[in-house]
């Protein structure tokens, strides 16, 4: 495996402690049991973050490992029933016929072994997901990559833009990690869109921004939040409460994610059981590549539509003209 610091590859044998033999850099991965090397981790970084141009968290690093890993699960699957259905066969016609096809047999169980062991190592892979990118995140930490920390250091430079910006419209976010996230890429700079959370965040702008948005009659507001339970009463409480828009004739988008909109995360949604064993489906706004985010929700705004009625045609325009921001 090659090291992401220096470059040299090293066998198992010579990574003790999981080192480097050359740098001593640690390594965060093990090949043969994780399914993953540290450059494939290292190439998904500069993926979500544009060769560092946006910033990016945990949460979007995980969910392109996990795109790149998917890719490989069709084969996989394939792979194990050719091989199922050739040692079924090759079984029938060695009781049958005996002789050359109990060679067969011997080999496609075999092959079927393989095909199983690689689908349980890939299984395995997918649910230590999170564990693997927390120690990549620790180990290698990247420039662009998210926290609070570095959210706080920055914070002054941000607001330093508000002064400029638009008060005809505002993207209100479920969670406070995706108002980090638009904040620490300027995209209410980029966009002339203020950005807040949906319990009163970030505190020290919220109150004065909220009363600024409230006098102009001809302001749009856009909702943004997970597919999830919670992201549907967000959306509720900005609609209905007094304190954010409830009561008013304001224009509210509600730019999802919802039901309706899976042709955009179809493939990425967590599945798991309720109370019942009934399966539910929920899709985090992590899923999507910082860059493609950004752009969908800055188009779409700029057209006053949900992210899935964006035309593919203005996304491209936006992205291509000015590196992601419109």
């Amino acid at each position: 495996m090659k090291c992401i610091k220096c470059g040299k590859d090293a066998k198992k044998q010579d990574r003790k402690d999981k080192r480097c033999p050359s740098c001593h850099h640690r390594f965060v991965t093990e090949p043969t049991e994780d399914g993953l090397t540290d450059m494939a981790i290292k190439s998904a970084e500069e993926v979500v973050s544009s060769h560092g141009t946006f910033y990016f968290s945990k949460e979007h690093l995980k969910y392109q490992l996990q795109r790149k890993l998917k890719k490989r699960q069709p084969v996989y699957t394939t792979a194990s029933v050719i091989a199922l259905c050739i040692f079924l066969v090759a079984l029938l016609l060695t009781f049958v016929k005996g002789g050359f096809f109990f060679g067969i047999t011997f080999i496609s169980g075999f092959a079927l072994i393989i095909t199983a062991s690689l689908r349980h190592k890939h299984k395995n892979t997918l649910n230590k997901l999170d564990a693997i990118v927390h120690q990549w995140v620790t180990i290698n930490p990247h420039e662009k990559l998210l926290t609070a920390d570095k959210y706080k250091a920055t914070l002054g430079s941000r607001n330093s833009h508000l002064d400029g910006i638009s008060f005809d419209r505002v993207l209100i976010c479920e969670r406070n990690d995706t108002v980090d996230f638009f904040l620490s890429n300027l995209f209410h700079f980029h966009y002339s869109c203020p950005v807040l959370g949906g319990n009163g965040y970030p505190q020290a702008i919220y109150e004065d921004m909220l009363t600024r948005l409230k006098q102009n009659p001809n302001l749009k507001i856009f909702l943004l939040h997970d597919y999830t339970p919670a992201g549907q009463a967000f959306v509720r409480r900005i609609k209905t409460d007094a304190k954010w828009f409830g009561g008013t004739q304001f224009t509210i988008v509600d730019l999802g994610l919802n039901v309706g909109q899976k042709k955009l995360f179809k493939e990425m949604t967590i599945k798991k059981a309720d109370r019942n064993q009934k399966i539910k489906e929920t899709a985090e706004l992590s899923l999507f590549q910082p860059a493609t985010l950004i752009t969908l929700c800055g188009v779409a705004i700029n057209e006053a539509v949900p992210l899935d009625l964006v035309t593919a045609a203005a996304a491209a325009d936006s992205s291509g003209s000015t590196g992601g921001y419109g």
